[in-house]
């Protein structure tokens, strides 16, 4: 009986004491803030260090561990030769925490496994910490946090039922982490003084991000992402490092120094931009002939406070695109004698084999701001006319046909324009220039796995460069032949593909939904494919979307659709996939 109302005591009690705001009460009691009310909202220990400094933080430390060694001991009373208990005391503390004073739990963790498990304890945070150290990379170190706890627990004590409990204890700690922001992410510049060493050691900054290595789109965005991909691949970028939310700007500041001979370019590159679904063009902010150390400054705070103006939360809201981070993304600037854009397929008409290229004389903003009205060129590429290969430049032997019957949207009265006229005495544009960038757009097109690109470029009069490139939204969603040709190979009747048609969406989406989880929330999988004039069709929007949940490289649709190259997924994606593969 002592034993009942010890598990209803544990139930009750551990709950409770971890919902109590000691840490809250703390920092207001020491420092008059209200953690509540500031920053990301969590009233942990780490907004403690944040919002209170070293000494502040060191006190919430010791009322955390109070609940957690409390949590254990007072498991042990009920039933001490019981080694489950005290995990599952633990758990109830954990949930109180995270439900009622929003807090993760982890000190309590901490300083309870350390009387609970003291080996256990020891060489789990010890290894955690020599990875954390080597990796520089928080998420990652967390994750392996998370997976040698148990792992430890079940090598040493060779017992299933223990190994199980504290694998769902760690696995609990992890789903909160999803659920709270991370005051990790916070600018080290509001930290104060004492604590912003702590705050950098952990937030693992030891190297800037730099556009020449594969770049994650889940954690600096998709504009940086997509170009450092296309860098690899060996398109011409120019050089560029990204300064993610929450990073001290102090290394990027002093490795970029803009001058009046070699200005810097500043741009937004948000989580969830320039994506399949929206590209936000014109919601955020790029700063152009940054020349000094004060203007950089200047420039990466009006980049970071872009992403809560009005106008781009309100984007955000009506498209139904969830709440994420803004990173800063700086870049030589080009001094581009004539820039543009060129569609790899027409956003108009929506069809046919033309690409679509409109350019002026100077920068490339001239013609995306829409403030001057920019030359047309129209070049028609057929499938035979590109080569296979990594190749971007035309060759040689291939003349690209510029439709003589384009009209300029500046030409008088409808009357049709000269085929290739000058942008100005100054700025050239060379027929062979104009196919030349048709060809690289339709290149590029082809490396996403036949999602129309919208491409940005510049010209220096030696060198085109590449200034950003994106799905055409309303192209969206596009559907393929590649993949439907191996799968559902030759014409089908309408009456077979009713019958076929189900059975592929939902085997496809059962699939996508066993990995993702929660992440496939808001997929349609009834759209997975179609029947057009006897032929099957897949979604390659959908797909596209669904390896972007899946956090794949973003060369995994081309993989599926050409058998290309295929890059190591992060190790933090696949852990984070690993349950719903395991359930496959």
């Amino acid at each position: 009986m002592e034993q009942v109302w010890g598990a209803l005591f544990i139930f009750v009690v551990c709950p409770l004491l971890g919902g109590l705001p000691l840490t809250g009460w703390w920092v207001q009691l020491t420092t008059g803030k209200q953690l509540s009310q500031i920053g990301t909202g969590n009233v942990g220990v780490s907004a403690a260090f944040y919002h209170g400094g070293t000494v502040v933080g060191l006190g919430a430390v010791a009322l955390e561990a109070f609940k957690g060694i409390g949590a254990v001991l007072l498991a042990r009373h009920f039933f001490p030769t019981d080694p489950i208990w005290p995990v599952v005391a633990l758990m109830a503390l954990v949930m109180g925490r995270y439900w009622l004073s929003r807090g993760a739990g982890v000190t309590n963790v901490s300083w309870g496994f350390i009387v609970y498990d003291p080996l256990v304890a020891v060489l789990g945070w010890l290894l955690s910490l020599i990875v954390f150290t080597v990796l520089r990379e928080r998420r990652q170190g967390r994750m392996f946090a998370l997976i040698i706890v148990p792992v430890l627990t079940g090598l040493i004590h060779n017992d299933g039922i223990r190994f199980v409990a504290v694998a769902c204890l760690m696995g609990l700690i992890g789903w909160i982490y999803q659920k709270l922001p991370d005051d990790l992410e916070l600018p080290s510049q509001g930290t104060p003084t004492e604590s912003q060493r702590l705050f950098r050691f952990f937030r693992g900054e030891s190297a800037l991000q730099a556009l020449d290595q594969m770049l994650d789109p889940t954690m600096v965005g998709n504009k940086a992402a997509t170009l450092s991909q296309l860098k690899t691949w060996g398109y011409p970028v120019p050089m560029g490092y990204v300064l993610q939310a929450g990073d001290d700007p102090t290394a990027l500041l002093t490795l970029c120094q803009p001058s009046p001979k070699q200005p810097l370019v500043v741009r937004s590159s948000a989580v969830g931009e320039d994506g399949l679904g929206a590209s936000a063009a014109g919601q955020y902010v790029s700063v152009t002939d940054v020349v000094s150390r004060a203007e950089l400054e200047q420039a990466i705070a009006a980049c970071f406070q872009a992403y809560n103006r009005p106008s781009a939360v309100q984007y955000r809201r009506d498209l139904g695109l969830a709440e994420a981070t803004m990173n800063v993304l700086v870049q030589r600037q080009i001094h581009g004698i004539v820039s543009g854009v060129a569609f790899s397929r027409d956003p108009i008409a929506r069809c046919g084999h033309s690409v679509v290229i409109e350019a002026l004389p100077g920068a490339a903003s001239r013609v995306v701001s829409g403030q001057v009205t920019p030359q047309r060129y129209r070049v028609t590429i057929r499938p035979e006319d590109m080569h296979s290969g990594d190749d971007w430049q035309l060759s040689d032997a291939i003349d690209l046909p510029i439709d003589p019957n384009d009209k300029f949207d500046n030409a008088p009265n409808g009357a049709p324009s000269p085929l290739s006229p000058p942008l100005s005495s100054s700025a050239p544009l060379s027929l062979r220039l104009i196919q030349q960038i048709a060809y690289l757009a339709r290149h590029l097109e082809r490396r996403f796995g036949d999602i129309p690109q919208d491409v940005e470029w510049t010209y220096d009069g030696k060198h085109i460069w590449v200034l950003q490139s994106r799905p055409i939204t309303t192209l969206i969603p596009l559907w393929t032949r590649k993949i439907a040709a191996e799968v559902i190979p030759g014409v089908i009747h309408p009456l077979t593909w009713s019958i076929n048609q189900p059975l592929t969406c939902g085997v496809w989406g059962d699939l996508f939904t066993l990995v993702l989880g929660q992440r496939s929330a808001g997929l349609d999988f009834s759209q997975t494919a179609m029947l057009h004039r006897s032929y099957a069709y897949f979604n390659a929007t959908l797909l596209g979307n669904i390896f972007l949940r899946m956090g794949l490289p973003a060369e995994s649709l081309e993989f599926l659709t050409r058998g290309a190259k295929f890059s190591r997924p992060p190790l933090v994606a696949t852990l984070r996939n690993m349950p719903g593969l395991l359930r496959l």
